[in-house]
């Protein structure tokens, strides 16, 4: 069990709740660091529940034993929503300096999107991600100053010699 502890990954990625969706942003690599490839990955998973427009979607009494299982539950509830990449960007800004950036999905993972980044000098980053899901209009930013993904360590820290 300590092993696992241990030697478990660490996401410290922002979540937010936007209408139907819950949009999870930080780097694909945390902590980042100056001058090694990284960038933004966001997912976007739309809520399960009543106001689903999913009509197939398993009610709990359909679904039996699995019902009250946790982990499986959260699975049923939300599902990642695909095709984003031909509708939202995310711009990156540091200082002054800002770059728009295209999405690609991530394979066999729905609603998990990535691209392609180096960032060059430590400090907070911030993301915002605009465009639309499902034709509804998004306009969110998230900032590393908030503490809620990392802030751009400077490659120094994990060199050696």
């Amino acid at each position: 069990i300590l092993a696992a502890l241990v030697y478990s990954p660490v996401y410290a990625h922002e979540g937010r709740e936007v209408g139907e969706y819950t949009l999870e942003i930080g780097w694909r690599e945390e902590p980042a660091y100056t001058g090694l490839m990284n960038g933004p990955e966001i997912t976007v998973n739309r809520h399960g529940g009543e106001d689903d427009h999913d009509e197939g979607a398993a009610t709990p009494e359909a679904e039996g034993d699995h019902a009250n299982t946790g982990e499986d539950d959260h699975a049923e509830e939300s599902t990642g929503v695909t095709g984003l990449e031909d509708t939202l960007q995310i711009e990156v800004t540091f200082g002054p300096a800002s770059k728009t950036l295209s999405l690609r999905p991530v394979r066999n993972e729905p609603g998990h999107y990535t691209a392609d980044l180096i960032p060059m000098r430590p400090g907070d980053y911030t993301f915002r991600v605009f465009g639309t899901i499902e034709g509804i209009e998004i306009g969110e930013t998230f900032s590393a100053s908030d503490g809620q993904f990392s802030t751009v360590e400077p490659i120094e820290d994990i060199q050696f010699p």
